[in-house]
């Protein structure tokens, strides 16, 4: 009932006629007065309220909105570039196909490990390997500067002119680049789904300076690549894609692919995809492309192996998602995130609590190479 319905139905005044004396006594028209002042108040009230809700439009702010998810802030850990449909490091592979030259490829594989650093594996934690930073707007912008530390003589188009991959990058001031000569970084924005990674990575006196890198712009919805010829990995494929993250190390249980690193891949002509390019040196028909896929036997009972905790990680993850040849390295090593930014903000890095008593280069000991296979070429390109 609205308000004017309610005051169409006031009392009325009996006819003076009606009235034994035409005149009410004075005290009863001051009570008579104060009850109708009352009516007046709580009717003016109550057209007040219906005048509120019903004489204005909805406003849709009334309806709380369903609470988002924050977007991960600078240095947050934990978080990391999901890539698009086509991922190319989220493919189960437990059921693919084997490359019929497989044996020969994995004796090429095992000649490039036993004859090193005791026959084991590496895992980098601490050198060459990914650093990650999560940046937002308040990181500040700034222009890479090109070093031509591979003497081409010139610029290359699209760093400063065309897609400009050099320009307007969000580099936090207190950035670190990977231990050794690589000094790459990678940066990722989710508030703008972008990410830079660099090569040769410098401070200077004006900022900062690459000898190479990239951008790619929707990164969820890219597959996990950059556009020929950019990016650091000499595969195209980013590099933090497929790095063993923090949290995965920690939980000991990795979901993707893992980048892996050969002292000898297949020649710089001969690469599959996932890879959009090689550095590799190998001219013999065994030789392993970057850009193939490796896996351990499914059947293998992982449990039985005599492996760290992170090392039975790493194997049943080849069983399921297997590794991919990524670039060329002075060791075989598969490929971890680095803790530079956790120790930055904590003072700790946090490899020393989840590797425990066992370094870094024994971590993959005893792993079963010889139990590894070469997928077939290309296997999962679209």
């Amino acid at each position: 009932m609205t308000g004017n319905d309610r005051m169409g139905h006031e009392p009325v005044d009996p006819a003076p006629e009606q009235r034994p004396d035409h005149q009410e006594p004075h005290s009863r028209r001051r009570a008579r007065a104060w009850a109708l002042a009352a009516v007046l108040v709580v009717l003016l009230t109550i057209l007040g309220i219906a005048t509120s809700l019903l004489g204005r439009s909805p406003d849709p702010t009334d309806q709380a909105a369903p609470p988002q998810p924050p977007l991960p802030s600078a240095g947050q850990r934990g978080v990391y570039p999901q890539f698009g449909s086509e991922d190319v490091f989220g493919v189960d592979v437990s059921g693919a196909p084997v490359h019929p030259k497989s044996p020969a490829m994995i004796r090429n594989l095992r000649s490039q490990i036993e004859p090193h650093y005791g026959g084991i594996a590496a895992l980098n934690v601490n050198q060459y390997n990914p650093v990650l930073y999560v940046v937002d707007e308040k990181t500040p912008r700034t222009r890479v500067e090109f070093n031509d530390c591979q003497q081409k003589g010139h610029t290359p188009s699209g760093l400063f002119d065309g897609e400009k991959h050099f320009l307007d990058v969000p580099v936090p001031q207190d950035a670190q680049t990977s231990v050794g000569t690589d000094s790459t970084i990678t940066l990722w924005s989710p508030a703008t789904d972008q990410l830079w990674e660099f090569w040769v990575m410098n401070r200077t006196e004006d900022g900062w300076s690459a000898c190479w890198g990239g951008r790619i712009d929707e990164v969820s919805k890219s597959p996990g690549y950059f556009s020929p010829p950019f990016g650091v990995s000499a595969s195209g494929l980013v590099t933090t894609g497929s790095m063993i993250t923090i949290p995965e190390a920690r939980a000991k249980r990795i979901e993707h692919a893992m980048g892996l690193a050969l002292i000898a891949p297949a020649r710089w002509d001969r690469w599959w995809y996932p890879a959009q390019r090689s550095d590799g040196t190998d001219a013999s028909p065994e030789a392993i492309p970057e850009g193939a896929r490796l896996r351990l036997d499914p059947e293998l009972d992982v449990e039985s192996l005599d492996l760290t905790p992170l090392g039975k990680a790493v194997a049943r993850a080849a069983q399921q998602y297997g590794f991919i040849v990524v670039d060329t390295a002075g060791a075989v090593a598969v490929m971890a995130e680095s803790g530079l930014p956790d120790k930055q903000r904590t003072g700790s890095d946090p490899w020393t609590e989840i590797l425990g008593e066992v370094p870094q280069y024994r971590q993959l000991e005893n792993f079963p190479w010889d139990k590894v296979e070469v997928l077939v070429e290309d296997y999962g390109k679209p």
